[in-house]
């Protein structure tokens, strides 16, 4: 599978091959070089066929429409909690105080760290 927004700037490539063709002087090839998807002068090979998937760089073939649990009724966290406290158990006291820390953050994101500037910034 190829990602939307990869599937979106092929079409945009494609709205270019008339003008650019097989002419490299023309097409620059900036969508190659910039996001490694196939440019105009790629594309004008395949305007007959369709596009093969390895012309496409891995990154955008990451899609996934696999089942991941979003329609469940319940979520569970059981499992993920176990074991954040099992790691937290492996660290020293530095280790600890940070994980601490950082989950305080998650729990509490009202309260952080940050102050406010000793005076008004002018804009």
């Amino acid at each position: 599978m190829v990602s939307r927004y990869a599937l979106n700037e092929i079409v945009v490539e494609y709205e270019h091959v008339p003008y650019a063709g097989k002419n490299l002087s023309r097409c620059r090839c900036v969508m190659r070089s910039t996001h490694d998807l196939p440019c105009a002068c790629e594309l004008s090979k395949y305007v007959v066929g369709s596009i093969p998937l390895n012309t496409i760089h891995i990154f955008w073939q990451r899609l996934s429409f696999s089942y991941q649990g979003l329609c469940e009724t319940e979520v569970i966290i059981t499992e993920e909690m176990e074991t954040i406290s099992k790691r937290f158990e492996q660290f020293n006291v530095c280790g600890k105080v940070h994980m601490k820390t950082k989950l305080r953050e998650f729990v509490y994101p009202d309260l952080n760290s940050m102050c406010s500037p000793p005076e008004k910034v002018k804009t």
